[in-house]
């Protein structure tokens, strides 16, 4: 948990150069870090509808939440955004890699922050999880503040062994339909039941004869003996058996295991996604980045022809501009650790108006609207 200070803005694509040579001067950075990142918004699949009764406050809240990782270009093609993107241009299309494509190329699994598993059992990808608070309000607010609390896991994709050319394709394309790997989920589920309920009934019977012979011959081995040597190995047969049908069975569910089986599971469906590409820079404590926001191109990756560039890269998606302007988003922020820190607040929130006075002939930083940054359920209809 995290307690965010923010100031945004946004320039024209004919300040970018301007911007970043002002901003390498100013900060001592000559090679700012890329920021080449992919989200995915996520919404509870059951919204808590809370019954308001007088002389009770519901303290209860659900938000969307965003699922963020990276994401690296293909080999065929490189986006530079300080060239100016245009969306109706074929000749020099947006093209993104898959985030998990079935391929057996290791250099295109371990680029963008993933790597291959060393068994080759899938890919290992690096996921942020993120819900974030209404920023707090207040008419003398200097900036922005929000509390943001997030996770990070590592998830390890597996791929479809099938060779079916529906099931090799991406899992991440939002506009495929999610239910047929929620369906496949559901009948592995129910083969496994059935295989389970078969493995045990067997068992059962063998128990029931074990037991039986094993009274009948009791007195036999114990005059003779002195030991019951049947109810020993009566006992093993019976312990080796489940061990071996629940490997069986973990191995069949393995192979659909998508990041937005995950999250299914977790208990959100994605709503939405995009793309972000950009620069970053660092000036003391606050964090500047300046990006364009992609989204996917829906019309061309639905109408492939012949000849398209992606019909020829199958692990590839073409990408198109949110905004058409080419407008550049900049945002600088300071992250404080705790929200209890209120010596740090006040240092960072002092630390970003003194940017804010220092930039103001780039670009005006403000306060972002903060009802555009509430993510709660019942709020956002």
């Amino acid at each position: 948990m995290v307690q965010q200070l923010s100031l945004v803005s946004s320039i024209p694509h004919s300040n970018y150069l301007q911007t970043i040579t002002s901003l390498q001067a100013i900060t001592g950075i000559l090679q700012p870090q890329q920021i080449s990142t992919y989200s995915l918004i996520t919404k509870p699949n059951h919204v808590f509808k809370p019954k308001f009764e007088p002389g009770k406050i519901n303290q209860i809240e659900q938000y969307y939440m965003k699922c963020t990782t990276t994401w690296e270009e293909p080999k065929s093609g490189h986006l530079d955004i300080a060239e100016p993107v245009f969306n109706d241009d074929k000749d020099h299309p947006i093209l993104v890699n898959k985030l998990f494509s079935n391929s057996s190329d290791e250099d295109e699994n371990v680029a963008g922050g993933c790597r291959a598993n060393g068994n080759g059992g899938g890919v290992e990808r690096v996921w942020t999880l993120q819900i974030s608070d209404i920023p707090i309000a207040g008419k003398n607010q200097t900036c922005s503040q929000q509390t943001i609390y997030e996770s990070t896991l590592v998830h390890t994709h597996v791929g479809v062994e099938s060779g079916s050319s529906n099931e090799m394709e991406d899992k991440m394309d939002i506009d495929m339909e999610v239910k047929v790997e929620k369906e496949v989920k559901k009948e592995n589920e129910n083969e496994n039941e059935k295989e389970n309920e078969k493995a045990d009934a067997p068992i059962i019977k063998k128990e029931e004869k074990a037991t039986s012979n094993d009274e009948s011959k009791t007195d036999d081995t114990i005059t003779s003996n002195g030991k019951n040597s049947t109810n020993e190995t009566s006992t093993t047969t019976v312990k080796t058996e489940p061990r071996e049908t629940h490997k069986t069975t973990t191995s069949k569910s393995s192979k659909n295991d998508s990041f937005l089986i995950f999250l299914y599971d977790l208990g959100y469906d994605v709503v939405n996604q995009y793309w972000i590409k950009g620069v970053r820079f660092f000036y003391k404590d606050i964090i500047i980045e300046i990006y364009k926001i992609f989204i996917r191109d829906d019309e061309f990756n639905h109408n492939v022809g012949p000849t398209s560039t992606t019909a020829t890269d199958a692990n590839a998606i073409k990408l198109k501009l949110l905004d058409e302007s080419n407008t550049f988003q900049i945002k600088c922020f300071v992250n404080v650790p705790k929200t209890t820190d209120v010596d740090q607040i006040n240092a960072g929130a002092k630390e970003l108006t003194k940017l804010q006075e220092f930039v103001k002939n780039l670009f005006i930083l403000e306060i972002p609207d903060r009802m555009y940054m509430d993510s709660r359920i019942q709020s956002l209809k």
